[in-house]
């Protein structure tokens, strides 16, 4: 019964980790994604509050935008350590999985020894 419980206990933190390193993944890659949009969105309305037109207003925070992600594109292996950051959480996360996984191996492996010693009558 005790290495059922902690069986389940293993699988149940397991679970959790990945939970939260999906949730870790979509923050990351969302954060990649939405930053831009969310900085073109900003300048519009900010350009459209001083008066130009929506569309003027727009076109222009694209291209500031775009300067912006340019920028940063011209800054040596900045795209690469972005990147390399985001696979060494996924690595991370695979090697947790595998950890929590091989604990779960063991605990059922002694789960089974210890049923098949406690049927025989000595």
């Amino acid at each position: 019964m005790i290495k059922c419980l902690s069986l389940t206990l293993v699988r149940l933190i397991q679970l959790s980790a990945v939970v939260f390193y999906a949730y870790i993944m979509f923050i990351y890659v969302g954060a990649l994604f939405l930053l831009p949009l969310a900085g073109i969105y900003h300048l519009s309305n900010a350009l459209s509050f001083l008066g130009l037109p929506t569309l003027l207003a727009a076109m222009i925070a694209i291209a500031m935008v775009a300067g912006i992600i340019y920028l940063g594109y011209k800054i040596p292996s900045f795209f690469t350590t972005i990147r390399d950051f985001g696979l060494n959480l996924v690595s991370l996360g695979f090697d947790q999985i595998k950890q929590l996984n091989q604990i779960a191996e063991e605990t059922k492996g002694s789960s089974s020894e210890g049923s098949s010693t406690s049927h025989h009558p000595t």
